[in-house]
């Protein structure tokens, strides 16, 4: 576990404890972390902050209702 970077917000983005260990689960686990919300709570805030705070690109991609999983894969694969 010596590679893994452990998040714990970043400058401009402050988190609690609950918020942290989820993302960390995620990040240990390779799996996804799936984040619901009202419009405007902050989940891409979040996103964006992760991803500064790994050094990694942010791939930005926005889910509809009618958006299908193939999508993603076709387009961000």
């Amino acid at each position: 576990m010596s590679d893994f970077h452990r998040f714990r917000g970043t400058a401009t983005y402050l988190t609690d404890p609950a918020l942290e260990a989820a993302v960390n689960c995620a990040l240990v686990l390779e799996r996804p972390l799936l984040v619901k919300g009202e419009p405007g709570t902050g989940k891409t805030l979040l996103a964006t902050a992760i991803a500064e705070a790994l050094g990694r690109d942010l791939i930005h991609w926005s889910v509809k209702s009618t958006t299908s999983a193939q999508q993603g894969l076709y387009i961000y694969d």
